[in-house]
């Protein structure tokens, strides 16, 4: 039925993340705590629900990159430690420190800043990223004048090339974080020593230190870029819309803006109401696939802010209207992985995630196999 499809719908399984959050604590340690990035609004999929869900699957801590992105967290109730990842001005350190978040610093002033607001912190070093963070020396020193106010809470860096099968690069920093962390670690007690992003979480125990902090992989999205599933990962979103109409056209007839489809037979052709504007990227234009009714159908023309259209099979009763049309996830015994949607646009599966826009309307529920009650709710 018509009624019962959304334009544009994300179906986000909470069961998947906390399967996903459960099998990255299990790699670790004991004492090592994971922390569940949840920043971009959780990666496209819901910051507030995939918190929860990754904090009663086992997540301590949850990361972001913005105050707001605290703010709203706070503002749901959820009052698990945050660490903001980002770059604050002195406005939003005061609004951070309200909000009992935790910083990064990498700057004398940042670190007074910081310090003056009340808020703990955590010494940003460059292993190698070279984007924020010290060198050791001045790690050290902001380390040092943390410390006396009890503000100090960690050392952290962050890897470059976790996700590349070279491993040189990778060994190098954590070669130089593991020695300042055990220089610190042995002077300041309590400190806590964090690098590992997803990739480095399941490819290397050593550099678990006290804290992980995984974003990608609680997704169910490969940190390598690659199928997730034999990784012990299930991805969690489901990308839909839904065939509002069904249009004949014959040889020689176009379809879309700059008619970049046209017709060389007799063809039918289902107009989709989902767009660009959704997070179907307009680079799909004339070479991407969906699933409808567990077959795969071409993309065929210019992808608009709104809408697309797909190359139908020529079997007239293969497809009608309202019929489910799938741009990630499964359909049948056919699947579409963000993946493999990232290959095409030669770019990774973070991007695809987090392109789905504010106006999807997000539905969260439980896969059949998960003892937990169905949730169903809607949020634009």
């Amino acid at each position: 039925m018509l009624d019962d499809r959304q334009r544009a719908l994300a179906t986000v399984d909470l069961s998947a993340v906390r399967h996903n959050i459960a099998h990255l604590v299990a790699l670790l340690p004991a004492g090592a705590a994971l922390c569940a990035v949840v920043k971009a609004n959780g990666y496209g999929h819901g910051a507030v629900p995939i918190a929860r869900a990754a904090l009663q699957a086992g997540a301590l801590w949850l990361g972001v990159a913005t105050v707001a992105e605290v703010e709203e967290l706070r503002e749901a109730a959820i009052t698990a430690p945050v660490l903001i990842f980002g770059p604050l001005t002195g406005v939003e350190v005061a609004r951070a420190a309200k909000a009992r978040a935790e910083v990064a610093v990498w700057s004398e002033a940042f670190l007074a800043e910081a310090l003056r607001r009340g808020a703990r912190v955590h010494v940003k070093y460059n292993s190698g990223m070279g984007r924020l963070g010290v060198d050791e020396g001045a790690a050290a020193a902001l380390c040092a004048a943390a410390a006396p106010s009890s503000a100090l809470a960690g050392l952290m860096s962050h890897f470059a090339t976790a996700d590349q099968d070279d491993p040189t690069f990778f060994s190098t920093q954590l070669e130089r974080f593991t020695a300042l962390a055990g220089q610190l670690k042995a002077r300041y007690t309590g400190l806590a020593a964090h690098i590992a992003n997803s990739a480095a979480t399941m490819r290397e125990p050593a550099a678990h230190f006290d804290m992980v902090r995984t974003g990608i992989a609680i997704y169910g999205l490969s940190p390598f870029g690659d199928d997730p599933e034999p990784r012990g990962l299930r991805p969690a979103l489901r990308l839909s819309s839904y065939v509002a109409g069904i249009r004949e056209v014959g040889p020689g007839e176009s379809v879309g803006y700059g008619r970049r489809f046209v017709a060389d037979r007799a063809a039918r052709l289902a107009i989709v109401p989902i767009g660009y504007a959704d997070g179907v990227s307009r680079a799909l234009t004339n070479r991407g696939e969906v699933l409808i009714a567990g077959r795969r159908c071409p993309i065929a023309g210019t992808i608009s802010m709104d809408q697309l259209t797909v190359l139908l099979p020529e079997d007239p009763g293969a497809v009608r209207p309202g019929d489910e049309v799938v741009f990630i996830g499964r359909s049948g015994a056919e699947r579409i992985l963000a993946e493999d949607v990232a290959r095409q646009l030669d770019t990774i599966n973070y991007e695809i995630a987090c392109d789905v826009s504010p106006r999807v309307v997000r539905r969260y529920r439980e896969s059949p196999e998960s003892p937990e009650s169905p949730e169903t709710a809607d949020s634009a």
